[in-house]
């Protein structure tokens, strides 16, 4: 078994057998760590990390004194049997080596790395997989972000500090752990560039300045999607999974909240038909009041935060106070729903244009004689959101300003759901069709002729009813 270790490799001498490509890649891992390399080999590839001044090449082939002094050495020729003598070779010396072409039978590994100033994040599959370490690493890249390396930074200014130098043993280890405590909240000040606010929240933590009043985190404001779990970004689930205090909708799926948040504290703030809802005001106070406590805060949004959502209230509320926050856009109900019901909203057959639309203001009311003659005149295809509670309105406004009764028309609930419903119809029959078959609430309406590719994209399992007898 391999024993995950760190060395110090700053100016150590280090041998490559081979000259190789990878040799090559070899070579420019130890150089990023501060070794000095010596690579032996009677042929070089045409790689320009041969002509670095931390590099010496020697044109032979290999020879065993070539090992003397060398911390490790990397066998890396395209004969498998040089590779085997250096090894053991190195063995008979105690040098630590490794093989190229066989792995796990050396000393060693170089894992898959990721830095972010002090902090590394390696991977390593003891030799069976390395393309899979590297896909590790690369899916790790977004997830440990710049700020991670500026945290390790301020840390080390404070521990470098003459309050910290006058700490006894005790206090340094209680320190250090309560910084480890507060990196969620100093992580979220970094991503803002708040450095000044996280550097004054470690040393609190540390001990080494008085508490002062909390500092607000960032609050994130997330768009969950429209149903599907899969459908929120892989930025928006690491921010779950950070967050200690999380407002959801009626519209984001409660298994995200399972999957990725299970011990944050949950508070559903969303509209439920028939029960206790909180008004806009009420959530904004509550926003507030969370974000003040320093915790870190995630506003769950179904669909996307600013489409039709009140993301934009909410971000110029959060602005206003003070407070960092950003913005990580969701897939919007507005595309994905129509496409969990195998419509394109747009179609270079069927529609080249597209309007969404919310049916609803914030007055409660419904649109003017203008805005219902420029979308009946306007766009191909129609999405609009919330309004399977309007369909006779709908209808009757849009064939009054031009649309023709025959359109296409599709009404489609718990979109992207196992659950997901469409009713099939036309502008002339859609209010018939809903009234006899009272659907559940909310639903999408998508209005053009991109509802009758259909049959040709019916890739998502759904319940359909149509208006044909």
């Amino acid at each position: 078994m391999f024993l995950p270790l760190q060395i110090q490799m700053d100016n150590r001498p280090c041998l490559i057998v081979g000259g190789s490509t990878v040799a090559a890649r070899k070579c420019s891992k130890l150089l990023e760590y501060g070794a000095q390399v010596t690579v032996v080999a009677p042929a070089f590839s045409d790689d320009p990390v041969w002509q670095l001044p931390q590099v010496t090449t020697i044109v032979a082939p290999y020879n065993p004194s070539r090992l003397d002094g060398m911390l490790l050495v990397i066998a890396a020729t395209d004969d498998p049997a040089v590779n085997q003598t250096a090894l053991e070779d190195a063995a008979s010396r105690g040098i630590l080596a490794q093989r190229v072409d066989h792995p796990d039978a050396g000393d060693f590994l170089l894992p898959a790395t990721l830095r972010r100033g002090a902090l590394t994040v390696s991977f390593a599959t003891d030799g069976q997989n390395p393309a899979f370490s590297r896909a590790l690493r690369d899916e790790a890249a977004a997830r440990y972000d710049d700020s991670y390396g500026r945290y390790c930074a301020l840390t080390e200014e404070l521990r470098n500090s003459a309050p910290w130098g006058q700490l006894t043993t005790e206090q340094r280890r209680r320190g250090l752990r309560a910084m480890a405590r507060a990196a969620a909240t100093v992580l979220g000040l970094l991503k803002v560039n708040n450095e000044a606010a996280a550097r004054d929240l470690l040393a609190e933590a540390a001990g080494l300045q008085s508490p002062a009043a909390p500092v607000p985190a960032l609050v994130s404001l997330i768009g969950a999607g429209p149903g599907d779990p899969g459908l929120i970004t892989i930025k928006g689930a690491q921010r779950l999974q950070q967050a200690e205090v999380v407002l959801h909708d009626g519209y984001a799926n409660p298994l995200l909240l399972e999957l990725y948040c299970p011990f944050a504290e949950q508070i559903d703030v969303g509209k439920h038909k028939g029960g206790v809802c909180l008004s806009q005001d009420q959530i904004n106070s509550l926003l507030l009041e969370k974000a003040a406590t320093g915790a870190r805060v995630v506003r769950l949004k179904g669909g996307d935060p600013l489409m039709f959502g009140r993301g934009g209230e909410e971000a110029r509320l959060l602005a206003d106070h003070g407070i960092p926050f950003e913005i990580i856009p969701g897939v919007s109900s507005g595309l994905a729903v129509p496409a969990y019901a195998g419509i394109p909203v747009t179609d270079r057959e069927f529609a080249s244009s597209v309007g969404f639309y919310s049916m609803h203001k914030k007055t409660g009311t419904l649109l003017s004689d203008q805005e219902w003659q420029r979308m009946a005149q306007g766009p191909d295809t129609l999405v609009l959101l919330m309004g399977s509670t309007v369909l006779h309105e709908i209808a009757e406004n849009l064939i009054r300003h031009g649309r023709a009764p025959a359109t296409p028309v599709a009404l489609i609930t718990k979109g992207s759901h196992p659950a997901q419903t469409r009713y099939l119809a036309t502008l002339a029959t859609i209010a018939e069709l809903a009234a006899a078959h009272n659907p559940e609430r909310p639903g999408l309406v998508v209005v053009g002729n991109v509802v009758n590719v259909i049959p040709a994209m019916d890739w998502f399992p759904c319940t359909t009813i149509t208006d044909q007898v």
